[in-house]
């Protein structure tokens, strides 16, 4: 299974050189994301999957959906986001920075990654060694956070609202 360090050393290497071709600049840019990508949902896979048999975890992860878990992210970005979650699912929600910090650099990857995949004219001239290189240290970063982060009650918390995403059952009355 593709592990998240070596996409992360992937797109170190592909802005190791100022020089580098605009494609090796995207390239790093979408495997940053990616890496985060595959960091957070094996870490879901491993809180919410059984490791038997070994196949599950995989097409667990498979299952989880880019779009819908940037969506979910945004309930931890800020401490009123988060409050608003509290409130929708009666569970006591603790801001955590890291975990702030991990689901805004994952909602901001998700855009950028988009930019560099899909936006094949660069009129503005974004897509260059900084942009890329900014995007993997900020990947770095989010590696750094998760490492400091995952076995608090809030990371569990976070990783579990990206299997339901914005659906959220309502506190019983």
């Amino acid at each position: 299974m593709l592990q998240a360090n070596e996409l992360l050393d992937h797109a170190s290497r592909l802005v190791a050189n100022a020089s580098s071709l605009d494609a090796d600049f995207r390239r790093a840019v979408s495997a940053s994301y990616y890496a985060l990508f595959h960091l957070i949902a094996s870490a879901v896979a491993e809180q919410a999957c059984p490791p038997t048999p070994p196949e599950l975890r995989g097409r667990f992860q498979r299952a989880l959906d880019h779009k819908s878990m940037k969506n979910a992210m945004q309930s931890f970005v800020t401490v009123d986001s988060l409050k608003k979650l509290s409130s929708d699912t009666g569970i006591t929600c603790i801001y955590n920075k890291d975990v702030g910090d991990i689901a805004r650099a994952f909602g901001q990857l998700y855009d950028a990654r988009e930019f560099a995949d899909y936006d094949v004219v660069d009129s503005a001239g974004v897509v260059n060694f900084s942009w890329a290189s900014d995007w993997v240290d900020r990947t770095r970063l989010a590696f750094e956070a998760w490492e400091r982060t995952k076995n608090t009650a809030e990371a569990k918390l976070f990783l579990v609202s990206l299997i339901f995403g914005n659906k959220r059952a309502k506190p019983s009355s």
